[in-house]
């Protein structure tokens, strides 16, 4: 009696077993079950039967229904899934041609994407106001005695006339920056940088929310003040927002004015260019400060128009509105967008010193750097796969034979430049992660990668998938086209795309040439800055602020500090000669013709200042204490004041010289001095001693190697006549060298960058020099054989690619002089662009290239002849 298997599990194998599988799996089980049964019983067979069918549920083995068998879909889905898999088992296979592309990618997308993120935050500023686009800020232009001079700030009453007047204006507010000041509640006392003063309007026009306070009322009374929540936590420490008292608590402010705190603000964005800790109400000061004047300008004044309004038109209409309320005045209004204030601020005087600004110029340097980096990444992949067509050429010509369509081989081809690019970005995010942190250091910032943000994900994707296209649609057109008859008969030559590589190869070190020359030039101007005599001496001078108590008690804490050994000489004065911005044009001098006036930077200082700050005398004395007439009525000029007004030093001393109608006489001449940024000229200036007036600065020179010590006694004396607040001192050389801070982070990220462009060309170099030395081992082969020597060969393999560095560098100095010479156009007083740069430059790039280069060149001369003449 025949046995036969478990009907069921037949039941269940020709229920799930495709049709064209059925018949010989079947079989082949049955003719299996009945010799188990014969060795092994029937009950053995039965169960062996059972899990053989069970093990033949797997995907290919399954039945698909007519439909699904015969869709397209299916079969691109098994299409791309092949080309994909081709295209990886081709990375694996040629390891070195894959790390080198993939690095070279993975560099450049993390340069991208780095510089994308520092984008991002530069172009977020301000961006958070619901009505960014129709709020506007008002700015002068200024006629200075025939200069025109942009200017950020504006007249007090202008913001609420301006509403009064255009119905096109639906709030209009007002803000003045105080600066430093300090806050009492009960015994505490803090310190707080940043206070401002402005009205009710202020928000209506911004979303700055307020966590206490009702934003309708708010700052319509007098003596009301707005705190952030950081300021109410180090008022009211930690626990603040539990009380429900907080409001209308009394705040001290400077020891002066009794204020009532009327609401707390959230902390402000980082991204805001109006930063404050403290507001306090405009109604305070109106009528009684002389900033609230129609002649003075303390105050920057914001529009928020309505929806409907036409900037452009508004802007004509209130062009000459100052001239309407003083008619002397030839001062015209303009509008600023809020969304340019950040980027494209470039005020005189140092009017927007309130505001957080930065340069336009900065996005775009870093943006054509990051592209220069990642066109040098493509160029690589595009090099690299076109030096491989001879090895792709039989691979197409095998699979054209086979019947493969040209568009097949460019997909095939486009998913390998896919999967790589994929592969380079997950190894960029981790290049990004680890060196973001020195990029907000550089650029002083706090930016972190957006993980959580969906459209940094279709950022990345859509970025990674035009990298793909375009590192991909060359190679791939490129390779496809192939004819198969001659490339299996081994007619293709080798060479061709020659020229198109050599050209890519001269971009990339054209490109790389730039940078280093930019580079070179950035560092030597600011060093020339760092290195010219300013006409004073910065070293070993500390600049300490006057705070509170210290404006009274100044000449006091100045005798005590003289007494120390450790310091030479102390001076009293209204700056701290880094960006005077006090000017004037409310002078009068003897000799002077009708209407010939000019601008006069001024500064109040004491009969120390000259020689604490070593600025020299060329004309005349100094100022001194015990003649009365010093004290109000005598000055002292620079040479550019006296060349001005038509003296020689000599000729300047004794002559009459008026300052806001205070007639005096010119008592002394000084050499001139640098107190502005050198991207300005050096302009007339004057100083006066008039002791009367509050100093808000003491200049201390200290003893070489004694700056410690000086530093302890200026903290120990500071708190003997000011307990409130905290010393606040810097350096004056560390002061100036602040004022280059952008350009100096320029450079050093310039420089990075660089290193990096640098690296990712050589790492196309070297790959090319690879595939050279391939094609060309039995010429090496045959040359050792002729008698060639090592040297001969590593000649003749690197100087292919020197002559390319070498067009590059005739390339790239034409185009690199043409941009730093733009740039250093911004400096008034700058270096010369010498020829020893380009050179400098020039040699660079050869030994980088001849390094990167030789080491192949070498490994393939010192290969034995043997080994690889043995196959002919």
């Amino acid at each position: 009696m025949k046995l036969t298997p478990p009907r069921w599990a037949d039941r269940l194998l020709e229920w799930f077993c495709a049709p064209h599988l059925l018949e010989e799996v079947q079989g082949d089980l049955h003719e299996r079950f009945q010799k188990n049964a014969r060795v092994f019983g029937e009950e053995s067979a039965r169960w062996d039967y059972i899990v053989s069918v069970l093990g033949f549920i797997k995907p290919f083995a399954l039945k698909r229904s007519k439909e699904l068998s015969s869709s397209p879909l299916l079969y691109i889905q098994i299409m791309i899934s092949n080309y994909f898999k081709i295209a990886f088992r081709n990375l694996l296979k040629h390891k070195g041609y894959s790390l080198i592309n993939i690095a070279g990618l993975a560099i450049g997308l993390a340069c991208c994407m780095t510089i994308g993120l520092f984008i991002r935050d530069e172009l977020s500023y301000d961006r958070f106001h619901a009505n960014g686009k129709s709020i506007y800020r008002v700015v002068e232009q200024q006629n200075q005695v025939g200069t025109f001079y942009d200017i950020a700030v504006t007249p007090g009453p202008l913001a609420p006339a301006l509403k009064a007047d255009y119905p096109e204006i639906q709030a209009a507010t007002r803000i003045r920056q105080r600066g430093l000041r300090f806050l009492q509640h009960d015994s505490t006392t803090i310190e707080i940088e940043k206070t401002a003063i402005t009205d009710n309007e202020f928000f209506k026009v911004f979303d700055f929310k307020l966590e206490r306070g009702n934003a309708k009322t708010i700052l319509l009374q007098p003596r009301e003040v707005i705190i952030t929540e950081s300021t109410a936590e180090k008022l009211f420490g930690s626990n603040w927002r539990q009380s429900d008292k907080l409001l209308g608590e009394p705040l001290i402010m400077n020891n002066e004015d009794t204020l009532t705190l009327a609401g707390v603000v959230q902390d402000i964005p980082v991204n805001s260019h109006i930063q404050f800790d403290a507001l306090v109400s405009a109604k305070t000061y109106e009528g009684i400060a002389r900033s609230y004047r129609w002649g003075n300008n303390d105050y920057y004044t914001y529009l928020q128009l309505r929806p409907e309004a036409d900037a452009m038109a508004l802007e004509k209409k209130i062009v000459n509105y100052i001239k309407g309320k003083e008619p002397k005045s030839t001062t015209t209004l303009l509008l600023q967008p809020l969304y340019d204030i950040y980027l494209h601020s470039n005020f005189a005087f140092n009017t927007d010193s309130g505001s957080k600004t930065s340069k336009i110029i900065y996005i775009h340097i870093f943006s054509i750097v990051g592209i220069i980096i990642l066109l040098i990444a493509l160029f690589n992949f595009i090099n690299l796969a076109t030096a491989r067509a001879m090895q792709r050429g039989r691979e197409v010509g095998v699979r054209k034979a086979i019947g493969a369509l040209r568009k097949q081989l460019i997909f095939q081809f486009l998913s390998e430049s896919v999967l790589m690019s994929f592969i380079a970005v997950f190894f960029a995010v981790f290049l990004l992660i680890a060196f973001l942190p020195l990029m907000n250091n550089l650029a002083a910032k706090a930016i972190v990668i957006p993980f959580t943000n969906p459209y940094f994900h279709l950022t990345v994707l859509a970025l990674t998938l035009l990298i793909s296209l375009l590192a991909g649609i060359y190679p791939a057109f490129y390779l496809s086209g192939f004819q198969p008859v001659k490339v299996l008969k081994g007619v293709f030559k080798a060479g061709s795309g020659q020229t198109f590589r050599r050209s890519l190869v001269v971009s990339q070190f054209v490109f790389s040439i730039i940078l280093i020359i930019g580079t070179i030039v950035i560092y030597k101007q600011l060093t020339y800055i760092q290195n010219k005599n300013l006409g004073f001496d910065k070293s070993q001078v500390l600049v300490v602020r006057m705070k509170n108590n210290l404006y009274q008690n100044s000449a006091n804490m100045k005798a005590d500090l003289l007494k120390q050994t450790s310091i030479t000489n102390v001076a009293l004065s209204s700056t701290n000669l880094v960006d005077v911005t006090n000017s004037t044009h409310a002078i009068k001098w003897e000799g002077q013709l009708e209407k010939d006036e000019f601008l006069m930077t001024l500064g109040n200082v004491d009969p120390d200042f000259l020689p604490t700050s070593g600025i020299k005398l060329i004309a005349g004395r100094n100022f001194n204490a015990t003649v009365t007439t010093d004290t109000s009525s005598a000055y002292i000029i620079n040479a550019s004041a006296a060349k001005r007004m038509g003296w020689t030093p000599e000729q300047a001393i004794g002559k009459t010289f008026s300052l806001w109608e205070t007639k005096g006489k010119i008592i002394g001449v000084v050499q001139d001095f640098h107190f502005h940024p050198l991207n300005t000229l050096i302009e007339p200036f004057v100083f006066r001693y008039w002791p009367k007036e509050l100093y808000s600065r003491m200049l201390v020179k200290t003893n070489p190697g004694q700056t410690h010590e000086a530093i302890a006694s200026i903290e120990k004396l500071y708190k003997q006549y000011e307990k409130q607040t905290a010393p606040q001192y810097e350096f004056l050389d560390q002061a100036l060298d602040n004022q280059y801070r952008a350009e100096h982070r320029t450079g050093t990220i310039v420089l990075y960058f660089s290193i990096l462009a640098i690296f990712v060309s050589c790492l196309g170099l070297f790959g090319l020099a690879t595939f050279s030395a391939e094609q060309r081992t039995k010429e090496i082969g045959i040359r050792k054989v002729l008698g060639a020597s090592v040297m001969s060969i590593t000649t003749l393999l690197s100087k292919d690619f020197i002559r390319l560095v070498l067009i590059a560098n005739s390339m790239a100095f034409p185009i690199a002089f043409y941009v730093m010479n733009s740039w250093l156009k911004d400096f008034s007083y700058r270096i010369d662009i010498e020829w020893w740069v380009f050179v400098m430059a020039g040699l660079l790039a050869i030994v980088i290239a001849l390094i990167t280069v030789s080491y192949q060149s070498i490994k393939a001369a010192l290969m034995n002849p043997v080994k690889t003449l043995k196959s002919e």
